[in-house]
């Protein structure tokens, strides 16, 4: 566990070669404790915190049957599981992109890409995240502009993870890291609040 909280905290000031140490960790593993990581501790800390704090959602729920005043209750149980779908979802559509331009590459190390790329900013997200609730900043336009600023940051992290192990070229890379971005936050309007 030490050498994964190293390689994590590693790709917040160097995710260069957080990334070329993670060509030799355990694949899927270390993607998976990734994504378990990062939802589990969301969902039992700032989802959490906003239902206990009685807030509700921004938009109103596009999942009918959950209104709004129960609906961080239910993304508290329901956020981690959602976390691993979109993860596969996600490293499925790297596999079959690549598949289809006849490139080789490994499904296993894409699942731990797209894992650590998902969990390495999520220090800063959570400490800015918690700060805006206790702060009581937590408000759409903020959070919709400091989350955009993230998302990027997630899509450079794919981007030099998918050069780094899979030894894509840049412009792939980049277009990989951007259509699986799009595809994350597409289902995350519809299901995360």
């Amino acid at each position: 566990m030490k050498d994964f909280i190293q390689v994590w905290f590693t790709g917040l000031i160097n995710p260069f070669r957080a990334f070329e140490e993670l060509k030799n960790k355990p694949a899927p593993k270390w993607g998976l404790w990734a994504v378990l990581i990062r939802f589990v501790v969301t969902s039992l800390t700032t989802t959490l915190a906003l239902y206990l704090l009685g807030r509700v959602p921004f938009t109103p729920s596009r999942l009918t049957f959950l209104a709004n005043e129960n609906y961080y209750a239910a993304e508290i149980l329901f956020f981690p599981i959602w976390g691993l779908t979109i993860w596969l979802l996600m490293s499925g559509i790297v596999y079959i992109v690549l598949s289809l331009t006849g490139k080789v590459s490994d499904f296993d190390q894409i699942l731990n890409i797209v894992g650590m790329g998902m969990l390495i900013p999520m220090p800063v997200v959570w400490l800015w995240d918690w700060t805006m609730i206790a702060l009581n900043g937590y408000q759409m336009t903020v959070m919709a502009v400091t989350h955009s600023i993230f998302a990027l940051w997630i899509v450079i992290l794919y981007s030099i993870g998918f050069k780094r192990i899979l030894g894509l070229r840049i412009l792939l890379a980049i277009g990989l890291s951007l259509t699986i971005s799009v595809v994350y936050i597409s289902l995350a309007t519809i299901f995360i609040r």
